[in-house]
């Protein structure tokens, strides 16, 4: 009797533990399949720079309409802000298409693929050649043997720049080059230690703005056969023109070509955080407008600009709702 009462209560224990462990179990399923996102940190670039000051106008969006915790990163630029998403250390980024297109591909500045979706598209980054009012440099060929600003280790300016200097017949070590952000190129020029920058950002830049309200600046011009190197090669480059608009040193539209600007994402990011973020960002303008001029990029007919990069399906979603097909591989 004895014995057998005590297989009893061990038949019980075991049955109870494995009533438990399967609630466990299934409490632990359901809080994987419910992932809640607490943060979105939104890499950009250095503070004077317009990624910047975009990445933490969408952060303001976030905290504001979704009750997200957000904040806006200070980083390298586009180059550092995708190893950063594949490195799962950022969930979104901003980033030149180009530079997208070569992270998908294990390509150029990454020794490996990386894993991440568009988003929304941002704006077009126009190429600006920036030299003082007085300087005897006048076209492209004149920056042979100069010093000058061609971006920040790990940003997206220093990589473009390679090819523009390679496609047009120059190299780096053809120049002096100087590896410096938006802030540091603006006192560079007042110190006298460069003689012109190569940049693609957006128009105005406020370093340019800036840098004008002590040294009057002018833009060099690209001719047709230059901007033509670059828009026949490169599916991602467009024409563009600086306005003249942009800067109180300028008295003409100054010719040029454009790279777009992409908000991307971890591709594993819930499909549900990032239609909200999307739908937030398109429907902020109240708030967007008032960050940079380049808010008003920010449209649906322009989300046919970004190509070669999947979109995250949350954004593809919203899309879909406004008659908009995004492929998502």
């Amino acid at each position: 009797m004895k014995i057998h009462q005590r297989f009893s209560m061990i038949l019980v224990l075991i049955l109870l533990v494995a009533s438990l462990s399967g609630c466990n179990g299934g409490a632990e399923t359901s809080k994987k399949s419910n992932v809640e996102v607490k943060q979105v940190s939104i890499g950009g670039a250095g503070t004077s720079g317009t990624f910047y000051i975009m990445a933490a106008g969408f952060s303001d969006v976030i905290n504001k309409e979704l009750g997200i915790n957000s904040v806006a990163e200070v980083t390298g630029g586009s180059v550092e802000n995708v190893k950063l998403i594949g490195d799962k250390k950022i969930e979104m980024g901003v980033t030149q298409l180009d530079v997208a297109q070569n992270a998908l591909a294990g390509v150029n500045q990454f020794d490996e693929p990386v894993e991440l979706t568009a988003v929304l598209p941002m704006y077009p980054n126009v190429v600006q050649i920036v030299t003082l009012k007085d300087s005897p440099i006048n076209s492209f060929s004149d920056l042979k043997g100069k010093k000058v600003s061609v971006g920040s280790p790990g940003s997206g300016i220093l990589a473009t720049n390679e090819v523009i200097l390679n496609t047009l017949g120059l190299s780096m070590d053809d120049i002096q080059p100087e590896y410096l952000s938006f802030g540091e190129t603006t006192d560079a020029f007042r110190d006298g230690s460069i003689d012109a920058a190569i940049v693609n950002t957006a128009a105005p830049a406020p370093w340019i703005v800036d840098l004008e309200t002590t040294h009057p600046v002018k833009f060099i011009p690209l001719t047709s056969e230059e901007i033509g190197k670059f828009t026949e090669k490169y599916p991602y480059y467009v024409e563009a023109v600086i306005d003249k608009d942009a800067y109180k040193s300028l008295d003409n539209d100054v010719p040029t070509f454009a790279v777009w600007i992409t908000l991307v994402s971890q591709a594993n990011l819930p499909e549900d955080t990032v239609y909200d973020v999307t739908k937030a960002i398109f429907e902020g303008e109240d708030i967007l407008k008032d960050v940079h001029v380049v808010a008003k990029y920010i449209t649906l007919d322009n989300v046919k600009n970004i190509s070669g990069v999947p979109f995250h399906p949350g954004a593809a979603k919203y899309y879909k709702e406004h008659g908009i097909e995004v492929p998502t591989e």
